[in-house]
């Protein structure tokens, strides 16, 4: 058997290096950017405890793209997905999975109302409550070296007898963009901890005529 001299192992060396490198910058090159949100959840509270809803989310954004033209550039290969992490008070953010916009709005929902006591139904049933989410904007845009961020939506509760009640939450805000996405991914974080916990669910219950208390 021939045996490799040390000009030929050093060649190969190189080109076994060589081919790692590509690897790597090919695997680099896959990687497909998302927004990362944080949702904070309020206080819990027992007040609509024993209740119970049915969840439904409407997507109506009239564009359905979360960036702006501003924003493509920082994000590009954008998937429309947003990673969310659930914050608890004085706890770390758990990652719970990756989203489109109404799943998301759905799972956040979700964990909302259970920190009110509601349990969310998949079904309406007899005398279940239903309640409606139509998304009306979910936008992130880069204007001059700020991130502008907005999002909007209306809520729509029937009660048992019928009746319907509606709740609207708009909101925007804006943050100076410094290196890197870091900033995008603070204001989206805020924007839509501040638009979910927004919702006056309690409201809405008193509005259709369903009974609070224990």
């Amino acid at each position: 058997m021939k045996r490799m001299n040390r000009t030929d192992f050093f060649r190969v060396t190189r080109g076994i290096l060589a081919l790692m490198l590509l690897i790597g910058v090919a695997s680099c090159g896959t990687i497909i950017p998302e927004l990362q949100v944080q949702y904070t959840l309020p206080p819990p509270s027992d007040e609509l405890r024993g209740r119970a809803v049915s969840l439904t989310i409407q997507d109506r954004r009239a564009d359905t793209s979360i960036l702006g033209r501003g924003a493509r550039e920082d994000f590009k290969g954008f998937s429309n997905s947003v990673s969310l992490s659930i914050v608890d008070a004085g706890q770390k953010g758990l990652n719970v999975g990756i989203f489109q916009v109404p799943a998301l709005m759905r799972e956040a929902l979700e964990r909302r109302l259970a920190r009110l006591g509601v349990e969310v139904l998949s079904d309406t049933g007899p005398g279940v409550p239903g309640l409606v989410i139509i998304l009306r904007e979910f936008s992130l845009d880069l204007v001059g070296r700020e991130w502008s961020a907005k999002m909007g939506y209306e809520a729509k509760l029937t009660g048992a007898k019928g009746g319907v009640v509606t709740q609207s939450v708009n909101g925007q805000a804006s943050r100076y963009k410094v290196v890197g996405r870091d900033a995008a991914d603070d204001l989206m974080s805020e924007i839509f901890t501040d638009m979910v916990n927004a919702l006056n669910v309690q409201r809405l219950f008193e509005q259709a005529g369903i009974t609070l208390g224990h």
